[in-house]
């Protein structure tokens, strides 16, 4: 399996603090049946500042890491970076990362709004060549308590990864119930692990995966798989036409009005 968002190196961000940190989640990736990871820290959010060339340099520390403990896992470059107005300006310049130097920038929003630019800057983006990938919407609360922000943003031209957690129901069932509405509806189009401590905040991408499977089928979980790949080669990624989760409520009414 591939992840495509994590928090692997060490002492840049809220992942590990130690190399003994960074090898008990490259051991629980490894059991988690994960071989290929795009390391993704964070860069613009609060305090964290990891530039490309920094964040470069960090990943051949882990490698070397990966290296010397004989551990069958490849990594690659990435970053998750919280939006801000000069996203654009410093993929141009050299400043940021996309996801293995491909066409897809993983993009955080804030926890607590969508900020007014973001159609802009997505607009922007695409005119760049770029993709934005937005990473795990479930957990910015205007687009929980209303998906269809997020189906404005993916009908626009924009993806959508969630966070393994989030599917699995360890953040809670109303967040497991909303991440599943959103990936039958073809809102979502990857999963990530956002691991950062193997206790606290592991790696559970194989847990996820069984969960898409037993409550929405097989071929939603082939298809992620796909996307993640795709997206590690630069290759395209498979979008479904997206729905309004509006549109499932009025079939819902429909269909209880219909009873009677």
């Amino acid at each position: 399996m591939i992840d495509i968002h994590n928090h692997l190196l060490i002492s840049v961000d809220d992942g590990p603090s130690t190399e003994e940190e960074a090898l008990d989640l490259l051991k629980q990736a490894k059991d988690n049946g994960i071989s290929k990871i795009i390391v993704t820290p964070h860069h613009l959010s609060g305090d964290y500042f990891n530039e490309k060339s920094k964040t470069l340099s960090d990943l051949e520390s882990l490698k070397s890491l990966i290296f010397d403990n004989n551990l069958e896992i490849e990594v690659f470059p990435g970053q998750e970076i919280r939006i801000n107005g000069d996203l654009v300006d410093d993929l141009e310049n050299d400043k940021n990362l996309t996801l293995n130097h491909s066409r897809y920038v993983l993009i955080e929003l804030p926890f607590t709004e969508v900020p007014s630019y973001t159609d802009k800057m997505f607009f922007d983006l695409q005119l760049k060549g770029y993709t934005p990938v937005i990473a795990h919407p479930e957990r910015c609360r205007p687009i929980k308590k209303d998906p269809n922000l997020l189906f404005e943003l993916v009908e626009k031209g924009a993806i959508a990864q969630i966070t393994a957690s989030s599917v699995v129901g360890t953040l809670g069932e109303s967040m497991q119930e909303v991440s599943l509405k959103m990936i039958e509806n073809n809102l979502i189009h990857f999963v990530g692990s956002d691991a950062h401590h193997a206790k606290n905040r592991p790696f559970m991408l194989k847990e996820a995966y069984r969960v898409i499977s037993d409550k929405l089928g097989q071929t939603y979980v082939s298809d992620l798989q796909n996307n993640a790949e795709a997206i590690l080669h630069n290759n395209e990624v498979k979008v479904k036409a997206p729905q309004k989760f509006e549109e499932e409520t009025k079939k819902k009414r429909k269909k209880f009005f219909g009873l009677f």
